[in-house]
């Protein structure tokens, strides 16, 4: 019984004081989208890409990734059906694309969460998820500079389905993201709490130890690895309070995150990227996006483990 109140009494502790921390960033990240300021910003960058060689639809996908990725590629979908940009050219900026949405993604989940809670070791993280991006991006521009129509780029370069919204609008976003965020943490907060006290994480440990052994890793490794296969949420949890009680270090928590993105790949695109991609550029085309980028991705993550272990 002492050990449930215990581990209850931490995990409140630590749930009280992170959404502290969370929660207003959120709100604040969330304003500045909202509010337009984040749509200001792309209106300065136009004299910067403006004399660019690339398709003015792909720029325009590209810069509107920044705000929304949905609405990137609404924007290649709709270029596409119309003609003003060709298949080619919708993969290659998809790859351009990668870098934007993953800026678009650290201000409503790694500013927010990840650093807050781990907090340098979760600056390298987001450091490595930004390098796999602008690789990709990279890779897509390059190729897009290759095959692209150019055009009137100041003309064309709009950014269309993209609406402000008002401070309600950003505390209702902030809510919504903590009903869904506040449980996951708390709960997983009080079961990595209390599965430790009864010795349980040593147990799955040594089942574990086999496979990590084989590549010389602590096990733990595999335990974050697998919490972030269920949900990522529950991993950036898990990590913390590892961090916090010198369980892993920040190489090895850096280790188990990837790792798990790599074995997540594959379900994370079937259920995020492959409906959306199939509902706008159809079966076909939508898979091969899908198909290009998630395999870039891995082949990318993969590299990074072989670095740093």
């Amino acid at each position: 019984m002492d050990i449930f109140l215990n581990s209850l009494k931490i995990s409140l502790i630590y749930t009280v004081k992170m959404l502290s921390i969370i929660l207003p960033t959120i709100f604040l990240m969330n304003y500045l989208i909202n509010s337009g300021v984040m749509e200001r910003l792309l209106e300065t960058l136009l004299p910067l890409v403006k004399h660019l060689n690339i398709n003015p639809i792909s720029l325009s996908s590209i810069l509107a990734c920044l705000l929304s990725p949905t609405v990137g590629y609404s924007i290649l979908a709709e270029g596409l059906r119309s003609g003003k940009i060709s298949e080619e050219e919708v993969i290659a900026t998809s790859l351009a694309n990668s870098f934007p949405s993953i800026l678009s993604h650290t201000l409503t989940f790694f500013l927010p969460v990840v650093i807050p809670i781990l907090g340098l070791t979760g600056v390298i993280f987001l450091i490595i998820r930004l390098g796999v991006a602008l690789v990709k991006s990279i890779l897509g521009i390059l190729y897009l500079w290759r095959i692209s129509r150019g055009g009137d780029t100041e003309k064309g370069l709009k950014i269309k389905g993209y609406k402000k919204r008002d401070v309600k609008a950003s505390l209702y976003s902030t809510l919504k993201f903590s009903k869904r965020v506040v449980p996951v943490m708390f709960i997983t907060m009080f079961l990595v709490v209390l599965l430790s006290n009864l010795g349980v994480f040593q147990y799955l440990n040594s089942l574990i130890m086999p496979v990590t052994e084989r590549f010389h890793l602590n096990p733990n490794i595999g335990l974050l690895a697998l919490t972030e296969v269920i949900n990522v949420y529950g991993a950036v949890v898990m990590a913390g309070e590892f961090l916090r009680e010198s369980i892993l270090s920040p190489r090895e928590i850096l280790i188990g995150l990837v790792i798990g993105n790599v074995v997540t790949f594959s379900s994370r695109y079937v259920k995020h990227s492959l409906p959306l991609h199939l509902a706008l550029f159809g079966p076909r085309l939508g898979s091969k996006i899908v198909m290009i980028n998630g395999i870039i991705t891995l082949l990318l993550d993969i590299i990074v483990i072989g670095l740093l272990i």
